[in-house]
């Protein structure tokens, strides 16, 4: 075994429960699981703006004028956001406390929402779309890091239950955003109202979650410390690196064809907006495999589970794009590609890269996976609308789809089998 083998060995056997002396839930008692479902709310409002800003995309692009290349830039500029917000958030969390940052990017997140309805022009609504992401990197981060340490028992699990409450948010955004449009004719209601609820989710967690659950781990003990200087030694060590470039792959793909596939489905299928909203919503229903996909990341090869979802993926992408289908055929072909993203490379692979480091180390590596998954993804937007103009919807989206996703499978052959895992008493 070289000395890099070592060491990556010895990181995978740090500690990933708690500091001794705070709590950690053996078992998903009611309340635990009540603490989880506040939390899971906080990730719900995000996925809704998200989600249905793709909805009032062509309304927008018709308000500003917009080319379709302009129009793919604000879809998915937020993820630029995000991006950049993921490493610096994850080390404050880790520093001053995740509870602090999960609330401050509730409050940069609803706020920015809000103002997208106000932008008098391409320049300021791009501004409010970065900010928005940078509150819901922020936010992605501190939550991530709080509930893979406090649930380290049931990391997946847990995870999977932020990634469910993503799909509701996605599945309900849509369809909300959509009657909203239709009942005002405003494309700016829906942004103004989704803002709203934010403020309501902001109350909620500052007043139901304590900081009991949310710091879980954040500041080792000294008795810990033989350990922790391996684990930090080898942060950056193969898995999380493979794993790494397997979330840019998975994001880059991904958003780039959230961001644009209502507008396919109104330009290349003749849907209406309700149709498309119908359609785009189901890949957040599809996000409720995240309960069982997390479930199965507690139990086995990730690394094998993460080609499966990659695989999915690829096959999907070219049914969706490859045939013209009716409503029905895109509902469940959006349904199937939600559980293969979110429920298996987006939930396995947060979780596996917070299996690869120390506990303390969990802000970090979760701003990591933030910063993998959404940077690339700034840019994806931008490529798929250019590879729409130049080789239509259908040669588009196979690339996006059945290519990309390509690095994905050579970042986990890259990474090779997991090292031997040794069980501690009241650790993960």
């Amino acid at each position: 075994m070289s000395p890099f083998d070592r060491a990556e060995a010895s990181a995978m056997r740090a500690p990933t429960g708690p500091q001794a002396g705070q709590p950690i839930p053996a078992t998903l008692s009611g309340r635990v699981l009540f603490l989880l479902l506040i939390l899971d709310l906080s990730y719900f409002i995000n996925a809704m703006d998200r989600q249905v800003f793709a909805i009032l995309l062509p309304d927008i692009k018709a308000t500003y004028g917009l080319t379709g290349g302009q129009a793919g830039v604000i879809a998915t500029i937020f993820t630029l956001g995000m991006g950049l917000a993921g490493i610096p958030a994850g080390y404050l969390a880790d520093r001053f406390g995740r509870k602090r940052i999960i609330l401050g990017s509730l409050v940069i997140f609803s706020v920015s929402c809000a103002l997208q309805a106000a932008a008098i022009g391409i320049a300021d609504m791009t501004l409010w779309r970065v900010l928005s992401g940078v509150g819901e990197g922020m936010q992605n981060a501190a939550l991530f890091a709080a509930v893979g340490a406090y649930f380290s028992r049931h990391r997946g699990f847990a995870i999977g239950s932020i990634n469910a409450a993503f799909g509701l948010g996605a599945f309900t955004g849509p369809l909300l955003g959509g009657a909203l449009l239709s009942a005002t004719g405003d494309w700016r209601t829906p942004l103004i109202v989704f803002g709203g609820i934010g403020v309501v989710i902001i109350v909620l967690v500052l007043l139901l979650v304590p900081q009991s659950v949310t710091e879980v781990g954040r500041k080792q003990s000294t008795s810990a410390a033989p350990t922790k200087t391996v684990a930090a030694v080898r942060f950056l060590n193969r898995r999380v690196v493979c794993a790494a470039i397997g979330a840019a792959a998975g994001g880059f793909t991904i958003y780039g064809y959230l961001g644009l596939y209502p507008t396919y489905l109104r330009e290349a299928h003749g849907f209406t907006a309700a149709q498309a909203g119908w359609a785009a919503s189901m890949f957040g229903i599809g996000a409720l495999g995240a309960l069982v996909g997390g479930a199965v990341a507690d139990r086995v090869d990730q690394r094998l589970l993460n080609v499966a979802g990659f695989l999915g993926i690829m096959i999907l992408g070219g049914a969706i794009f490859g045939f013209v289908t009716p409503l029905p055929v895109q509902m469940v072909l959006s349904l199937l590609l939600g559980i293969f993203f979110t429920g298996i490379v987006y939930t396995n692979t947060s979780a596996l890269m917070q299996r690869s480091v120390d506990v303390e180390y969990l802000g970090r590596v979760s701003g990591l996976f933030v910063a993998a998954m959404y940077i690339p993804a700034a840019a994806s937007g931008y490529f798929f609308a250019h590879m729409r103009a130049s080789f239509g919807w259908q040669t588009a989206g196979i690339i996006q789809l059945t290519v990309v996703p390509v690095i994905g499978l050579a970042a986990m052959a890259a990474m090779g089998r997991a090292p031997v895992v040794y069980s501690q008493k009241g650790l993960s």
